[in-house]
């Protein structure tokens, strides 16, 4: 046993803490617990990769490996970022954004009268919608 702070081998055993054997370094006093090793092997996380790169869901594989899905998440993310380049654009650039949604979006207010609203209209099944306002 190694102490974690000044790397000494010379370590005796110094009680127990939540159910873990506790040490006590001779050299420095320092006590610790045993680390545990944390976390997935490499194996598994290749094969959580290989999963979704054939089609599974993040979810489905953190079922099957037996971790939270933002973990198999992290992953396929690190993965990617250390295998491949991201690629850099060709060309110009040209965003648009909705005049109308920028402006409903920032209002300060968003009810009352006078104000802008939503309308569905007629053909409502196939998403048209209309803008309106409300005069006192």
């Amino acid at each position: 046993m190694f102490c974690p702070k000044c790397k000494s081998s010379h370590s005796v055993k110094n009680g127990h803490h939540h159910g873990k054997q506790r040490y006590k370094c001779r050299a420095c006093n320092c006590q610790f617990t045993k680390e545990q090793p944390r976390g997935k092997n490499t194996k598994t996380k290749h094969w959580a990769i290989l999963l979704y790169v054939n089609g599974l869901s993040f979810r489905a594989i953190a079922k099957l490996v037996g971790v939270s899905h933002k973990a198999v998440y992290d992953w396929v993310r690190a993965f990617g970022l250390a295998t491949y380049e991201k690629p850099i654009p060709q060309g110009e650039i040209v965003v648009e954004l909705d005049e109308l949604w920028h402006f409903l979006k920032f209002k300060k207010t968003s009810s009352g009268s006078g104000k802008p609203i939503a309308a569905l209209l007629n053909s409502s099944l196939i998403g048209n919608a209309g803008t309106g306002t409300v005069k006192p």
